[in-house]
């Protein structure tokens, strides 16, 4: 057990290599079992692949829609929610964007501005579209055209102390620290993972995309499950077997914080140098 201003816990990643694809909506991991679901964020170095209460998803006009918590928790922006007019006031990078619940219109510094889509209130929480979200904050993102997968860049982002403090401090750390020297932040893409409600247990799914064999001991395709209380990091010295030019890894983690909910479950696809 590691402690560090929260209560970390470390568990053991069984590694194996598949192939196969995956499809499905995000949803509330407690409410489905063995389902799988897309991944479709990107933030820095971390692919989002859960945000409490629900994964990021894909509504009818094709916008990604993530929690306002998650703008505030991982992109590190101030949000606010004014309950009488239902809307949430998000600033970053010196601007402030306004979205109302059920209206495509958005306000950008006080200036009103048409979206193609709307915010939604689900599980007690607002979803906005990230997409519409970065352009007016000017943040630098893009679609990656093959994977699908929404990118967002920059120096001010995962910047907050559940990122700082509860992963990237602790990461660096004897015990949670990866066997290897790391040499690339983009050797994989994780394209799904698959929910276990009966055992509480994600599995992940990632592509090598280096474009080259990876030798046994090199891949680090590490999940990070962000509880209520703290933060469980894999085992760093689970099997890390070889992987194919263009092939597929899973890695399974489970969480065994009992009565703890999983709120952000955060992946980065490295390899090591060992």
């Amino acid at each position: 057990m590691v402690k560090k201003k929260m209560k970390m816990a470390t568990l053991g990643l069984a590694a194996v290599l598949t192939v196969g694809s995956f499809a499905g909506a995000g949803s509330k991991p407690a409410q489905a079992a063995a389902k799988s679901y897309p991944v479709l964020l990107k933030i820095n170095d971390y692919y989002v692949l859960y945000t409490a209460p629900k994964a990021p998803y894909i509504d009818k006009q094709s916008r990604i829609m993530i929690p306002l918590r998650a703008i505030s928790e991982l992109v590190g922006a101030k949000v606010s929610y004014e309950a009488d007019s239902k809307t949430a006031k998000i600033g970053l990078n010196g601007k402030t964007v306004g979205f109302t619940i059920g209206t495509q219109t958005v306000t950008v510094d006080g200036s009103p501005a048409k979206m193609d889509t709307k915010p939604v209130l689900d599980q007690g929480s607002i979803f906005i579209p990230v997409s519409v979200l970065a352009k007016y904050l000017g943040i630098d993102s893009s679609l990656d055209p093959q994977t699908q997968i929404y990118s967002m860049k920059g120096d001010n982002l995962m910047q907050t102390d559940r990122i700082k403090m509860g992963l990237e401090d602790s990461e660096g750390g004897a015990m949670i620290a990866p066997p290897g020297k790391i040499v690339s932040n983009n050797a994989f893409a994780p394209v799904s993972y698959t929910y276990d409600a009966a055992k509480d247990s994600f599995t992940v799914k990632a592509r090598n995309i280096t474009g080259a064999d990876i030798p046994k001991g090199e891949a680090d395709v590490a999940a990070y499950l962000l509880l209520e209380d703290g933060v469980a990091f894999p085992n760093p010295k689970r099997e890390r077997p070889a992987v194919k030019k263009d092939g597929f890894l899973t890695e399974t983690v489970q969480n065994g914080a009992i009565g703890e909910e999983v709120e952000y479950v955060l992946v980065k696809g490295r390899m090591l140098d060992r």
